[in-house]
């Protein structure tokens, strides 16, 4: 699960802003997923794993989770930092993770679309991205496997500051 939630970070991350009139800073990202046409809702299923576990160790797993500096996990989806420069060069973020590339086949102030390709996690597919305000997006990213496994997500993200604060950007 840690892979998918890096996976759709970094393609938010690398899609998501090129041309949008949306601010560089603390984002909070939602997602809803479908695996092969079942909903699957990652945020739920890590909880419900959280309160199987002994305090103690519960409150060690969920520091650990809220206390990564690039990509911090919270109760709802997780945290991100963009950079001007990421916004202004989406593909970099996605090559930077040395797995991936990403083609960006349409740009626009309220849209983003293209390809991904991450031939060493066996995933592929398609994304786009819309910008409602400066403050908020919506994405959508369907994903296939070679296996023939197919992963649909959904994305809601929201502004939450100018300052990254503690969490430092992908790249």
């Amino acid at each position: 699960m840690k892979f998918l939630i890096l996976l759709t970070a970094l393609c938010t991350a690398s899609t998501t802003f090129a041309a949008f009139d949306i601010k560089p800073g603390l984002w909070e990202v939602k997602m809803q997923m479908t695996l092969d046409g079942k909903a699957f809702d990652p945020m739920a299923e890590m909880n419900k794993a959280l309160e199987q576990l002994p305090p103690e160790q519960r409150k060690k797993m969920e520091a650990m989770l809220a206390g990564s500096d690039k990509i911090p996990v919270t109760k709802n989806g997780y945290r991100i930092c963009y950079t001007a420069d990421m916004l202004k060069n989406p593909n970099k973020v996605m090559e930077g993770t040395k797995t991936c590339t990403t083609k960006i086949t349409t740009q626009t102030a309220k849209k983003l679309a293209g390809t991904f390709d991450c031939p060493k996690d066996d995933a592929k597919g398609d994304f786009e991205w819309n910008a409602k305000s400066s403050n908020e997006y919506e994405g959508l990213m369907n994903g296939k496997t070679s296996k023939g496994g197919n992963t649909q997500v959904r994305y809601q993200g929201k502004f939450i500051s100018a300052d990254c604060g503690k969490v430092k950007p992908v790249l």
